[in-house]
């Protein structure tokens, strides 16, 4: 009798630990600044071994569709994150700032396979409705500028840089 009530008294605690660490998690956003969860992870290269990021155009305007690919160049087959989460930031006043990122996706227990040779292809619109409809949350405002886009489901994250230009 006694081992039930402790069983159930360390599940009910536990229980409220978790539902505590869940109600009181730290904001996806802190309040001076925008900071992505993500972010706490700062390892962001340019090259990889094993792959090859880079945008299909250089530059585009805002509110168009802008294609980054992904590939395998390696002999063997590399996975990604699940569903490939990514960021986009933009560099402003001499650093890299959150703009959006699929953290919905982050946090999947998943992975995608790209075999040899592959290439896998992520569109991203970048206009403020776009990047809503894909990650769900835009962090200041858009404009002309330097942007990166983060592939967040390499280690380290891996980046690619493009432009981004007034719509006309």
């Amino acid at each position: 009798m006694k081992r039930r009530t402790f069983i159930a008294s360390g599940s009910v605690a536990l229980l409220g630990g978790v539902a505590g660490t869940t109600l009181g998690f730290k904001s996806q956003f802190s309040k001076d600044e925008s900071q992505a969860d993500y972010q706490d992870d700062d390892r962001i290269v340019y090259e990889h071994d094993n792959m090859k990021l880079r945008p299909r155009q250089e530059s585009a305007n805002l509110g168009d569709t802008i294609q980054f690919e992904v590939t395998n160049t390696s002999d063997s087959k590399i996975v990604l994150g699940c569903n490939n989460p990514w960021a986009i930031q933009r560099f402003s006043d001499g650093k890299w700032r959150h703009v959006a990122w699929t953290k919905d996706r982050y946090y999947q227990m998943c992975a995608q396979e790209v075999g040899s040779g592959d290439l896998y292809t992520q569109n991203v619109t970048m206009s403020k409705s776009g990047l809503e409809r894909q990650s769900g949350n835009v962090a200041g405002k858009l404009g002309p500028g330097q942007y990166r886009f983060v592939l967040l489901g390499t280690s380290p994250f891996l980046a690619t840089d493009f432009t981004v230009l007034d719509s006309e």
